[in-house]
């Protein structure tokens, strides 16, 4: 029943999210989850309307831009063509870039041109896609809300393999690869090992009573992912019981619901409690912790030595990992940005790629403080 209730709760804000993207005019407010990636010097990002636009980064103009058009269904917009609405955040790999709708489908279109190259499935579709595939071994796989996981040639689209059975009620968390073998967390709080190859569930699986908020993040033999109990968990691959969790008394104030990241042994987990905390990834032990004062929602960037961050309100929170141990919990930088922020982002070369709420690109330049360009993602109807 608790896991019923969070996985409603989810389902609901998610819903309401699409909900409020269908205005008059093919016009959108500010919402969604879909992110940015840079590659050769290429922003992609997808839209609540159902695009996906490729921003030349050097010059701050649009390369293209690319409609998802699908048999309209669900809770789309209502328009002829059906247009779809993207969560995920577009992935790159070779010359193609992959994404997955909310209505169900998965397309690789060409990074230069914008092309289609293929879709999934032909005809109809899956279960909606709210997390971003992953790729690896010439395979992209993809976690649906139908519960299934599915893997496909990344050349051609063809199906290698789909799981037998659904592993959930919905997945809408990124899978992740480690050498032969695929790992998955739900929100009923299971996390599933399969082999790449076959999609077969292999013996090891952890369960927790708590649901799980996050995707698996893996270092060295232990998977990080954030539980709906307010709780950060350590779970070492082929144990049953957590390594550690984290704080290990009282629960944070809020949901760690955006992965962590892991470097040098240290975990950086940020929080819907409005915090960044450091964690050291063998004991749980907490090294500092930030209070940005606004949640947390998307996971956190590393960028050389620099440690970014950014919370709900735009604000850009950026740490010299270089620093003295004792200062690493005061920011270098601090840049708003002027509108809320929701989506994964990423950074290159002093660069930090920021989607904003009101459907604007946003470059922040970290070493002058400030942003350096900004670009509409908007149709105006």
């Amino acid at each position: 029943m608790k896991q019923a209730k969070i996985s409603f709760l989810v389902t609901i804000l998610l819903v309401s999210s699409v909900a409020v993207s269908c205005v008059p005019g093919g016009g959108q407010t500010a919402t969604g989850w879909s992110g940015t990636v840079f590659h050769d010097g290429i922003i992609y990002a997808g839209t609540m309307d159902g695009r996906v636009v490729a921003i030349n980064a050097s010059s701050g103009s649009q390369k293209w831009d690319y409609s998802l058009a699908v048999p309209s269904s669900g809770v789309s917009c209502g328009q002829s063509s059906g247009s779809a609405a993207i969560y995920a955040t577009p992935i790159v790999d070779g010359d193609l870039v992959y994404i997955g709708s909310y209505s169900g489908q998965v397309y690789a279109l060409t990074v230069d041109r914008g092309t289609e190259r293929w879709v999934y499935p032909r005809t109809g579709s899956i279960g909606a896609i709210v997390s971003s595939p992953v790729t690896a071994n010439e395979t992209i796989y993809i976690s649906s809300s139908d519960g299934m996981v599915y893997a496909l040639d990344t050349t051609h689209g063809d199906e290698k393999w789909k799981s037998d059975e659904p592993l959930a009620d919905k997945l809408w968390t990124s899978p992740t690869v480690v050498g032969d073998r695929l790992y998955v967390s739900t929100f009923d709080g299971h996390i599933y090992a399969l082999s790449v190859e076959t999609g077969e569930l292999l013996e090891w699986s952890f369960k927790l009573e708590a649901g799980f908020a996050s995707s698996p993040v893996i270092y060295e033999d232990t998977i990080f992912l954030g539980s709906f109990d307010r709780h950060l968990y350590a779970v070492r691959i082929g144990s049953d019981v957590p390594l550690w969790k984290f704080p290990r008394e009282n629960p944070a104030a809020n949901w760690f619901w955006a992965s962590p990241i892991v470097n040098e042994g240290i975990v950086y987990a940020g929080c819907l409690d409005g915090k960044l905390y450091a964690i050291e990834a063998k004991t749980g032990e907490k090294l500092w912790e930030f209070n940005a004062g606004n949640p947390i929602v998307s996971s956190p960037v590393l960028m050389g030595r620099l440690l970014i961050t950014v919370d709900e309100s735009g604000t850009v929170y950026v740490f010299d990992l270089d620093g003295d141990p004792a200062d690493e919990a005061v920011p270098w930088r601090i840049i708003p940005i002027g509108t809320g922020v929701r989506s994964s982002f990423c950074a290159h070369e002093g660069l930090v790629y920021i989607r904003g709420e009101d459907n604007w690109i946003y470059v922040v330049d970290v070493d002058r403080g400030q942003v350096s360009w900004s670009f509409p993602l908007t149709i105006e109807g």
